[in-house]
């Protein structure tokens, strides 16, 4: 599992080819041991006719995917992923495990702790965490939100996980003990609709004409949206140009009502397509180092008339009852596909 809070940040571009915009993220494994330190076999649900899913059960699937995410991420192994979590959550973490590759570095391990539930009543097909991350060899200790979905499969898989901010922690871990509800039914589809359009304009620096929809945010305004001006500046700098697009939203399988509004995740999927500007070069070409072609696994230069680049942004949001004055609480994204033509 990959706990990523990733914002975009300005990069050199070598005139006159425009390289990609960083889509860097931070690495986060959670790793649990069961009871005594003994592993867990499987997250996999009690036996029929067992005690109704709760905290206690929350906290063992937790346990168990923990140990089977966190060796399948330190060793880089992918498809060890694919049986812990599903996208975007996924996404994120082949995309970490390509960048580690690259720098010819291990992930480290983390510990997952003091964790805290918020669980669906009878039996649930998705439960939310909130926990602290103890990263092996560092001083940071982050928080994320994570949520859980059981598959057809029969398995408990991570779906999504977004490091919050330091103010946002005391929001975060309020769903402590608190029931969770489908997400899709938590806020109506006009303002789920309103929020995805703002959420997604605010990320480019632009605005649906609504910005008291979602309140003023230092990573939502600033570093994601102020790089992506940045970056979009470079690439006028060497003759190029950059446009994003919303492909389209999805809300998460879970929500929670806490006392200041309710949690749930917005995922945004989107298109980045680069073209040489009016007088510009005749292509655009990306080099093996740009970011986003290290994180879809490319290791050779693409070039060009366009270049389009899709990608995956997932946010945490505290929405109050009446919607305007929605929080951005933390957000991660990553390229997932790189094609030219």
């Amino acid at each position: 599992m990959l706990g990523r809070r990733s914002v975009r940040s300005p990069q050199t571009l070598a005139a006159p080819v425009p390289a990609m915009p960083i889509a860097a993220a931070t690495v986060a494994l959670l790793v649990l041991t069961g009871c005594g330190g003994e592993p867990v076999d499987a997250a996999t649900p009690a036996p029929h006719g067992s005690a109704a899913f709760g905290r206690d059960r929350a906290a063992l699937v937790l346990t168990a995917f923990d140990q089977a995410d966190s060796a399948a991420s330190v060793a880089g192994d992918v498809e060890a992923l694919r049986a812990q979590e599903v996208s975007p959550s996924l996404d994120l973490s082949i995309a970490a495990v390509r960048r580690a590759a690259y720098n010819q570095r291990a992930q480290p391990s983390f510990q997952h702790i003091n964790p805290v539930f918020a669980v669906p009543p009878a039996d649930p097909a998705c439960f939310l965490a909130t926990a602290t991350l103890r990263l092996n060899g560092s001083e940071l200790a982050p928080t994320d939100v994570s949520q859980f979905v059981f598959g057809a499969d029969g398995q408990w898989k991570l779906s999504h996980n977004v490091q919050v901010t330091q103010p946002s922690l005391v929001v975060a871990r309020s769903i402590d003990g608190r029931p969770a509800t489908a997400g899709g039914a938590a806020l109506d589809e006009t303002s789920r609709r309103a929020l995805a359009a703002e959420v997604f304009a605010r990320s480019i620096g632009s605005t649906t004409g609504n910005r008291s929809l979602v309140v003023s945010s230092a990573l939502l305004d600033g570093q994601f949206a102020g790089g992506w001006e940045v970056y979009g500046q470079q690439l006028a700098g060497v003759g190029g140009a950059v446009q994003r697009t919303m492909n389209r939203a999805e809300w998460s399988d879970c929500a929670v009502a806490v006392p200041t509004g309710t949690l749930t995740f917005l995922t945004i999927h989107a298109t980045d397509t680069l073209r040489p500007a009016p007088g510009g070069p005749a292509t655009v070409r990306l080099e093996p180092q740009s970011p986003d072609l290290i994180a879809t696994g490319h290791l050779k230069a693409i070039s060009g008339k366009s270049i389009r680049v899709t990608r995956v942004e997932t946010f945490v949001l505290l929405v109050p009852a009446q919607t305007v004055g929605t929080s951005v609480l933390g957000l991660n994204d990553t390229a997932l596909t790189v094609t030219a033509d």
